[in-house]
Parts: C-alpha cells; structure tokens; sequence
C-alpha cells in the first residue's frame, strides 16, 4: 500500500533542506537522482517496533543513516543547550563531506565527534590537565599554576605569601620557584633556607680562624695582623702607614711603638701615642751639699746632665727621672762625694737594671728587673739613705738604696 501524501508543514520542511544543501558550494552536496527521490518521499518513523517511540533518539540512526531535522537532533539529545551546540555543526558536516545518502567516511566520524564539546579540544593543551565534556559545554581542569576558563593564563604563585618562599621566589609559567640568599642553601621542602657553614670547608680561611655567621663567614687574625683574601693567609699590618703615632713610629710583626724626642724635652704619654714634656726629676735650686747627678755611659765621661740638687733630708737622698734606650750596657745614675769613697751607681747590665752600692770600703752589686733596653721610656726612682755634709764623712753611718721602676 502506497504511503499516504506529505502534508503542506512536511513540504515545506523538505523544501528548505533542499535550499540549505543548494547553497553549499561543496560538490558532495549534491544528490544524485535516486538520492534525491529517496529524501523527496516523506520521512517514515520507524515505528514497527513496539518500543521504539518510547526510546531515546539514537544519533547513528536520527542523523547519519539518514538526513536528520534539529526537531529529530532535539529526539536525539533531549535537551536544547547540546542541541543548539550539535545542529549547526552537523550542517557543516554536510557541506564539507556530503549527505548521509553519499556513505562518506569522513562525513560519519564528522557527526560521531560533534556532540563531545572536548573535541577538538578547546582547552590550552600547556595549562589543561583534562577537558570535561558537559551538556553543551565543556570544562577545562587545570594544571597547578595555571587558572581561567581555558587554563591558559600563568598564576603568579609569588603574589601570595611570597610562594612560601623564605628569601626570593621566582615566578615562571605554570609554576615556581625559590632562591636563597648568598650564604644559605634550599632545604629539601624546596621552600625554607638554611644557613651554610662555610667553616666546615678545611681551605675557607688557610691558616687563618674561621668564624661562621648567619649568611656567612669571617677569617680572623692575631691583633696586628690582618686577613689577605687572595693569599688565604695573616699578614702584618703596618700601624705606621696609619700615622698611629705623634712622631716616631717602629713597625713590628704584629705590633709597633711611638717613640718621641727625648732631646727635646719629650716623653711618650700613656696612651702609648702622643708626646707630654719631661717634668724635672729635681728642683734647680741653688743650696749645700751640691752633687753632680751624672747620665752617661762611663764614669769618666762627661755627664749628659750636669744637675745641682737639694736633699729632702740631710740624711736621705731621692731622685728620679725617666730614661729610653737600646743598649744593653751603661751607667744610668751615679751619686757620691769626690774625696770620700762612699757612693752608688745605677747601670744597665745584659738589658736589666744594676746597682752598684759601695760604703766603708765595701761593695755590693745586684741586678733584677725585666729587660728595658727596648726604647720605651722609662720611669726610676733611686732612694738612699746617706749621711748628712754635717757630719765629715759617711764613716760610722749604716747606708741603703731604693731602686724602683714606675713604668716600662
């Protein structure tokens, strides 16, 4: 029994197919004769099965066996959002690869891949981890350091909390990582920085100390050296070349000393640095029992100072007065009368000081001290005990000397 004429609605739908195939300039689009008879006669349902209304419209057989409307894609799909996303791609898959009718390949996979929105992929392939396919959309999961609908805009991990960095974080595509500071190292948590311990290299100071500090070290030396970076070694600093001293300098291994013009009437200061004038160890005045306070190196020699000097005490003599020298010999003080043969020196012997005391016709030496032949001033006092002039001569009187030495 022939079928029954379409009606004007399904007239009209088939004639606006034919336009939308017409307008392509594809030649596949084209239906040969038979093609064309067979899509002119009015679409049947297949319906002789049972069930086959109360079915889902199946893609394969609504829209690749056969021409398929967006009314029979909505069958398909069951809902409008992957309808309205599948029907217009479906038209393109006609103009490019030809009708169903045409049993092209290229045309079936074309339709088989439209209704996963993930393909193509349209997630950034660098940033996406997977593309989700959804009903008429698609979601793009992304990589770590990686953000926006498409995953392709960078995160800057640095923008927050510094990445989690200790000292420097540096921002690159899709990630990130940290630095440390000169002296430090990146802990395993790729995060924290930690201090390096450079002493622990054996070579880091040669033979100077090491000294390890947060971020870094130092390379110690004895006082009066300093620590050469090339040489890895301590090497005398010359104090002089500073200008240390008010006059004289005398650079030494590792020290040096300031000396100043004795002739001058100078003396070195406490500070070990500066000049002060030389106060007089004895009152110039004109009284008895003048003596001469002899300075030179020999008895016969003439005296550097010739000085006249009043007792304290008839019965008692003091003096004292200050000195520098390098030699390890000399007569440094001599006091007696000229015609009795009581007397007493002060000398050097071997660098340290001796005194020589002679009194009734007995002599008695000794020497003590530490050695001051080094060029450092130096302060003695000389105190004896000796009969007064009143009396003649010394005889019959006990007698005593008093060497101190104040500074040096």
């Amino acid at each position: 029994m022939p079928p029954p004429p379409p009606g004007p609605a399904a007239a009209l739908g088939t004639a606006l197919l034919l336009i939308l195939l017409a307008s392509e300039s594809a030649p596949t689009v084209m239906l040969r004769a038979r093609e064309a008879a067979q899509f002119l006669r009015p679409r049947q349902r297949r319906a002789y099965q049972v069930f086959e209304e109360a079915k889902q419209g199946h893609l394969e057989r609504e829209c690749i066996e056969e021409l398929c409307s967006q009314e029979e894609a909505r069958e398909v799909f069951e809902n409008d959002p992957e309808t309205e996303y599948f029907y217009p791609r479906y038209l393109e898959c006609i103009s490019k690869h030809g009708s169903p009718y045409t049993k092209n390949p290229d045309f079936v996979s074309c339709v088989q891949k439209l209704p996963d929105q993930c393909s193509p992929d349209p997630c950034d392939k660098e940033g996406t981890q997977v593309c989700q396919d959804l009903m008429g959309n698609f979601y793009c999961q992304c990589r770590d350091g990686w953000g926006g609908r498409l995953c392709d805009r960078d995160v800057n991990e640095c923008s927050q909390q510094n990445g989690g960095c200790s000292h420097v974080c540096y921002n690159k595509l899709g990630s990130f990582h940290c630095a440390c500071y000169s002296g430090y190292a990146l802990s395993p948590d790729s995060r924290t920085c930690h201090d390096v311990d450079e002493c622990a290299d054996a070579g880091a100071c040669g033979e100077a100390r090491c000294q390890n500090l947060p971020g870094s070290y130092s390379c110690l030396c004895d006082e009066g050296y300093a620590f050469h970076a090339q040489e890895k070694a301590c090497r005398d600093v010359d104090e002089c070349a500073e200008g240390r001293c008010e006059q004289a300098c005398v650079n030494s291994p590792g020290s040096y000393t300031c000396h100043c013009d004795g002739r001058g009437g100078l003396k070195l200061s406490q500070d070990m640095s500066t000049c002060e004038d030389i106060l007089p160890c004895v009152p110039f005045n004109v009284a008895k029992s003048v003596k001469s306070l002899y300075l030179g190196r020999m008895f016969s020699g003439t005296p550097v100072i010739r000085l006249r000097f009043k007792r304290l005490q008839p019965t008692r003599l003091v003096a004292e007065f200050d000195f520098r020298t390098f030699d390890p010999e000399g007569v440094l003080f001599f006091a007696g009368g000229r015609q009795d043969s009581t007397w007493i020196v002060l000398g050097l012997r071997a660098g340290r000081l001796e005194l020589q005391l002679r009194y009734q016709g007995v002599g008695r030496v000794t020497s003590s001290g530490p050695v001051i032949n080094h060029g450092v001033w130096q302060t003695v006092s000389v105190a004896a005990a000796l009969p007064g002039p009143a009396q003649g001569s010394w005889a019959g009187h006990p007698a005593f000397a008093c060497i101190h030495l104040l500074s040096g």
